[in-house]
């Protein structure tokens, strides 16, 4: 169906649409808002910024960064445990802070702050359970569907 080229696209749209269905989720159940317009709407603009931030990032690089640092095997379980947990640490960091800061800045100013850094810790944790989850998965599927040379 796809190039085989198109491999680390294609991955980044199963990755990005899950992780950002999951935080989307909790986000608006956070804030007693889940209706499914703003669900909708929510996945619509999360989904471009993730998308948009993995295809920008060298990801893989990232997170063999920290497997080599941390001295594992790069096929390892631990690897595989560390390489996702970093590129999941930043992919939050950016994701959660340019979301909330378009959203509650313009309301909340400064404070605004206060409230993404209380919400990052389980922004991170469902975003990093999600992406442990999906990680095989999407791999799987993103190879089946780029099978064209």
């Amino acid at each position: 169906m796809f190039r085989k080229s198109s491999f680390g696209v294609i991955f980044n749209v199963f990755l990005a649409f899950f992780i950002t269905l999951a935080v989307t989720i909790f986000t608006l159940i956070a804030n007693n808002n889940m209706t499914p317009l703003s669900l909708v709407i929510n996945m619509i603009y999360g989904f471009c910024l993730n998308l948009t931030l993995e295809t920008l990032i060298d990801l893989p690089a990232f997170g063999n960064f920290f497997v080599r640092l941390f001295k594992l095997k790069m096929e390892g379980k631990a690897a595989y445990f560390v390489r996702i947990f970093f590129i999941v640490v930043l992919l939050v960091l950016l994701m959660s802070f340019v979301l909330m800061f378009c959203e509650l800045a313009p309301v909340l100013g400064a404070a605004f702050l206060g409230v993404w850094i209380g919400k990052l810790p389980v922004i991170f944790l469902i975003a990093y359970v999600t992406a442990l989850i999906v990680f095989v998965p999407g791999m799987k599927c993103a190879q089946a569907l780029c099978t064209r040379d």
